[in-house]
């Protein structure tokens, strides 16, 4: 027998002198195993939720506690896809913090959740359509709500995932499969069809992209090289990368394709988020690197030798690094490979192809039949935790972690922590974490017995579910976790019936070969409290299966009811046989015992039992203890107790038992056309039986009144009545769904269908007073309302003080907003906002989960505002206060020769210019080194011509074959280029040229002369004018002066303010130090909040001169009324004394407030 032990946090006080509190049971769902359509169906998002498809269902897993934080239903069919909400913008009262996930179904439908309150936001369709991709718009502080969809038959489909509005749609005459959007570039995405990839360039949330964009083609060409040792050397190499060279555009004349690369063969397609350009084609042998600018392939990854095959990859944004699943379960690290770096440089130099190291690899796990990989997701805060979703439905969890050769681990948050620490240890993947999912059905389930007064104060809603495998395992429906999974029988668990709150019986036995043979029944008795299992009849031999166990209602019998032979009477409390019917006795087809005992034997037998737990064999773990208990118990002479059941005739008996002696009292007649009865259940004075042909029937015994329902569904498998004194409910489960009743009016509540309202049902049984607990024929368990329609309810019905991760997406607006200004200014204190009760709760939890955040010591401003945004699951907050903190702190740097800190590799264009300059200048030459067809030269002659580089550009262009058509273009140019490097009288006329080149549509013919002649600013100018900004940006940052530089920074700050890209500007804007226009920009975005605390940063660190003091004055006024409006009256008051005179009346009335509420506190005090 195995178990899973509970963190310490959650043990359970049982001290009476704690104030128990009774745990609440919300609608959910309890996950099972996956079904293929739920493949690849997982997405972990900023704010460290996991969510994944499991059939119809959308699952959302808290990886802090590793437990399941909300389900979500909705979906009619299979989920295939889900989405986390990119939060790339500014957050206030307008755009507040949510949780935001989309998912699409098989039906090609998309569900736009709210997923604190299990709402749907917008339901998007598109008819006769299937889903195969589904991705958020990036770029633009206003895009955050565009949702892009690809469908079948290459329907391309723009939706606002807020008010479900479609904006655009596009539909291509190829049939595309995937697309990948450019993180680095908003407006191009590319696709993947069949036989050719797709690059569209105009994306953008107004109109849909015109044209059909460029069709590219995979080609192999024969692998070559000039020096005859290198080619030697780089054979293998060769014979890995199967010749192919180079990605070409379609028609291109220059180039033959010899054999096309099958891309139906193409596993998945998708953009580096940290190196610019560059794609991954991930095929089950080989990873490719394309670069998709000079439409090259760059490099491969190949399988290792008898390594498993990929499955897919994920690249990391923080460094050129690299997450890739293998079908074995095992992931791999790799590490983009430095020449000078090994003895692999040199093949790797000769080659020039980009390669990848692995760091480490995953151990494989140990995959059965049903529990293949299903998806992988990473982190994506801290780069460094990977998920792998299992078929079964689990969950692991590895961790990137530096490991010393002392074997001790240290705790890293994120990847570049983890890479920077590498030369000092070795870098591991190592298991952190395991979420268990229901075993495989089909499943039985049965709740403890329900809360009363006598055990409120130490009542746990357990589940005891059991499956085929043997196992039985047990789940508390206040928080839907896994609280053990106990390995009882080696065959299906038949049935399972409760003896206490924490004891249970279950029963086993093996499939039958045929109608009517004899088996193995198993029984034992389980206590979850020990773990301790007690087997009962263990002498039994093969025999009639049982078809079910009933326990007394004092606790003090159960019965043993076989399928073909009499059954037995059972001492519960001594676990002894009292006796066993003869063969005489009449076949039993249903049996229940009576509810009806008179006070005083109640009151004896709790007299009886022991008073601080109801399991009394289990009560202590001392032998001696046990056995003296055993002894007096079995010195007490047992009470009387009654029980009715049916024959094959239908006829009613009622007996009464008192020790081994079982009375016949009565026998009824059945009532005419009453056919077989399959079950029965009694309350109070309500018997109510079932039979074979689905009717019910009602015996009232104190108004002796008799009523049939038939129901005509076929046959009754249970009724159950719902707990709670004078809840007269009873559910009746047929083989085509259930239905629920009241047994005192005789009316029907509400009913469900198989397959039209639920998949086929198991079993079934009440959780509570007003909620069921269904295990269907999907594998799943849901807990549900009265209704049967509803499996989710909102996270705030659920709150688990000590188990709550710190998620503020769950506050409303302005109580989110409120809590960030205490973490932002810790010193200043939050004021207490009235708010509704089960707000208040919330927030009071979230406060107790936030001091878990601490700050690092000595934080200044930027510090805990990076920190706060990376809590707070703000990645668009995040990286721009990654990237002030670098430009900040530059000057402290400069002082210190042995910080080499450095902007991550996603950050390229705001990276400092001789930074970016030798970035490019080493893409320059992997290009250089890659030219296969006169385009790749062309292109790396005027990139070098660019970049000042005008001797090699002039060698490129020599080393044009005679034979080629662009022989003698290419000679001319060399000469020019030549005589311009040494002539300056001819300036006038080269620009003039340029002029006209340029405004004739050859742009880039003509900013290659003006570059020749010192004239960079002029073509800087002219990129702009042409709308090239970002190429005009390159020019700017790897030729210009710092003054040239900043003029044309500054114009492209501009232009993106216009296109409402705010946040982006003003990091541009950082970069050459304009730290006045910064504020200036975020002030007049009304980024209240981020201004102050930016203003703050660069007085912090003496960035802003004083002569911008009205400047100041303003972003500090307006952020105190905002911290007002918040409730954070303390911090406002602050920033009201920085104001001034300006600020008086808005301090007047802050000081008022604070007056009233510390002299409220001081009367209650008093009181």
């Amino acid at each position: 027998m195995s178990s899973l032990k509970r963190p310490c946090s959650e043990k359970r006080i049982d001290d009476s002198a704690a104030n128990p509190v009774i745990k609440r049971i919300s609608s959910r769902i309890l996950p099972g195993a996956l079904i293929p359509a739920n493949k690849d169906a997982v997405d972990w998002g900023f704010e460290s939720l996991l969510a994944y498809g499991c059939h119809k269902h959308v699952v959302v897993i808290d990886t802090k506690y590793t437990q399941v934080f909300q389900t979500l239903t909705g979906h009619q069919h299979n989920v295939t896809k889900v989405s986390w909400s990119r939060n790339l913008h500014y957050h206030d009262l307008v755009n507040p913090y949510h949780l935001k996930l989309a998912s699409a179904d098989t039906s090609g439908t998309v569900l736009v959740w709210d997923v604190t309150q299990a709402t749907v936001r917008s339901t998007l369709t598109e008819p006769d359509r299937t889903l195969l991709e589904l991705g958020w718009l990036l770029g633009g502080d206003s895009n955050h709500h565009l949702l892009l969809a690809l469908y079948s038959l290459g329907t391309l489909v723009l939706w606002h995932a807020d008010t479900g509005t479609q904006l655009w749609r596009k539909c291509y005459p190829e049939p595309l499969v995937a697309f990948s959007l450019d993180p680095f570039c908003e407006s191009t995405v590319l696709f993947l069809a069949a036989d050719h990839l797709l690059l569209v360039e105009d994306l953008n949330g107004q109109q849909a992209p015109a044209g059909s964009g460029h069709k590219w083609s995979l080609s192999s060409v024969a692998y070559s090289t000039s020096d005859a040792a290198a080619e030697e050397r780089s054979k293998s190499r060769s014979r890995l990368i199967s010749g192919v060279k180079s990605l070409i555009r379609t028609g291109d004349n220059q180039t033959g394709i010899e054999e096309a690369l099958p891309l139906h063969e193409c596993l998945q397609l998708c953009y580096h988020r940290a190196v610019r350009h560059q794609l991954f084609l991930v095929y089950p042998k080989r990873i490719f690197m394309v670069d998709t600018e000079v439409q090259q392939v760059l490099g491969v990854i190949p399988l290792e030798r008898n390594g498993s095959p990929f499955v897919c990859c994920h690249p990391c944004w923080e460094c050129d690094f690299l997450l890739c699943l293998h079908e074995s379960g095992s992931v791999s690290a790799r590490f983009r490979h430095e020449d000078n770096e090994s003895l692999a440089g040199e093949l790797d130099h000769a080659s020039g192809l980009i390669t990848y190291d692995t760091v480490c690899i995953s151990e494989a796990l140990r995959l059965s039949k049903h529990s293949k990989v299903n998806g992988m997701a990473v982190c994506q805060s801290s780069q460094c935790k990977v998920a792998l979703l299992l078929g079964d439905g689990r969950i692991v969890f590895l961790k990137l972690a530096l490991t010393r050769k002392v074997s001790v681990v240290e705790k890293r948050e994120n990847l570049s922590s983890v890479m920077k620490g590498s030369s000092t240890g070795t870098l591991r993947l190592i298991t952190t974490g395991l979420l268990e999912a229901l075993a495989p059905g089909p499943h039985l389930c049965r709740m403890c017995p329900p809360v009363t007064f006598g055990n409120w104060s130490t009542y746990r809603p357990l589940l005891a579910v059991g499956n085929t495998t043997g196992s039985v395992q047990v789940f508390d429906l206040s928080s839907g976790t896994l609280e053990k999974e106990l390995n009882l029988h080696a065959t299906p668990v038949r049935g399972i019936e409760w003896v206490s709150l924490t004891s249970f019986l279950s029963f086993a036995y093996a499939n039958l070969i045929t109608v009517g043979s004899k088996v193995r029944n198993e029984i034992v008795l389980t206590s979850i409290q020990s773990g301790r299992v007690q087997q009962v009849r263990a002498d039994a031999n093969e025999e009639s299966p049982i078809t079910c166990i009933k326990v007394s209602h004092l606790k003090q019998y159960f019965v043993v009811l076989f399928k073909d032979q009499p059954f037995e009477l059972w001492d519960l409390r001594s676990l002894t046989l009292l006796r066993t019917m003869p063969d005489s006795f009449p076949c039993v087809t249903a049996l229940e015992w009576s509810p009806l005992v008179s006070s005083k034997a109640q009151l004896r037998a709790r007299h009886l039992a022991n008073p601080k737990d109801v399991e009394p064999i289990f009560a202590n773990s001392a032998t001696e203890q046990l056995e003296r208990q055993l002894g007096q118990q079995g010195a007490s002479p047992l009470l009387r107790e009654q029980l009715v059941f049916t024959d094959t005739e239908a006829q009613l008996y009622y007996f009464s038992v008192e020790g081994n002696v079982v009375r016949d009292c009565t026998r009824n007649p059945p009532e005419a056309g009453m056919a077989s009865v399959t079950s029965i259940a009694w309350k109070s004075d309500h018997i109510v039986l079932g039979d074979a042909e689905g009717t019910l029937t009602v015996w009232d015994l104190k108004g002796k009144v008799l009523r049939a329902l038939p129901t005509q569904r076929g046959h009754v498998k249970k009724l159950k009545f719902a707990p709670g004194k004078g809840n007269m409910k009873i559910l009746a489960l047929f083989s085509d769904g259930i239905s629920a009743w009241d047994a005192q009016d005789v009316q029907l509540f509400v009913q469900a269908r198989c397959p039209q309202d639920l998949p086929g049902i198991n079993d079934v049984d009440w959780a509570k007073s007003d909620k069921l607990v269904v295990a269907t024929s999907d594998g799943c368990i849901r807990v549900m309302d009265m209704e049967m329609k509803n499996c989710s309810s909102p996270v705030s019905n659920r709150l688990q003080t000590n188990r709550l991760p710190f998620v503020p997406q769950l506050l409303p607006p302005k109580a989110a907003l409120q809590l960030k200004s205490l973490l932002q200014h810790p010193d200043m204190g939050l004021a207490t906002v009235p708010s509704p009760p089960s707000e208040a709760s919330l927030q009071e939890h979230l406060q107790q989960a936030s001091s878990q955040c601490k700050f690092p010591s000595k934080a200044g401003v930027i510090e805990r505002s990076a920190a706060v945004a990376s809590w707070f699951g703000d990645e668009e907050g995040f990286h721009f206060w990654s990237v002030t903190h670098y430009y900040l702190t530059k000057k402290q740097r400069s002082l210190n020769t042995a910080d080499k800190t450095s902007l991550p590799l996603c950050y390229d264009m705001l990276c400092p210019d001789a930074e970016y300059k030798a970035l490019q200048l080493k893409r320059l030459l992997f290009h250089e080194r890659q030219r296969v067809v006169h385009s790749h030269t062309q292109r790396c002659v005027c990139r070098l011509l660019l970049l000042g580089q005008a001797d090699q550009a002039v060698q490129l262009l020599l080393e044009t074959e005679p034979a080629s058509e662009h022989f003698y273009s290419d000679s001319l140019r060399a000469c020019l280029v030549a005589s311009l490097k040494t002539e300056s009288k001819a300036q006038s006329v080269v620009k003039l040229v340029a002029t006209n080149l340029i405004a004739n549509g050859r742009t880039w013919d003509g900013v290659q002369l003006l570059c020749l002649i010192g004239k960079g600013l002029d073509a800087c100018r002219y990129l702009q004018a042409a709308g090239q900004w970002e190429d005009s940006v390159w020019l700017a940052k790897c030729t210009l002066s710092d003054a040239a530089n900043c003029e044309v920074i500054s114009k492209w700050a501009e232009h993106l303010i216009q296109l409402n890209q705010k946040g982006k500007a003003v990091l541009v804007l950082l970069t050459v130090g304009q730290y006045a226009r910064c504020l200036q920009a975020l002030h007049a975005a009304r980024m209240v909040e981020r201004a102050a605390l930016f203003l703050d940063a660069c007085l912090e660190h003496g960035a802003l001169p004083q002569e911008h003091s009205s400047l100041f004055q303003t972003v500090w006024l307006d952020y105190a009324r905002y911290l007002h409006s918040l409730g954070n009256k303390r911090a406002s008051l602050h920033y009201c004394s920085l104001v001034g005179e300006a600020a008086a009346d808005l301090r007047r009335e802050v000081e008022m407030l604070l007056d009233e509420e510390e002299g409220l506190a001081i009367s209650e005090q008093a009181q």
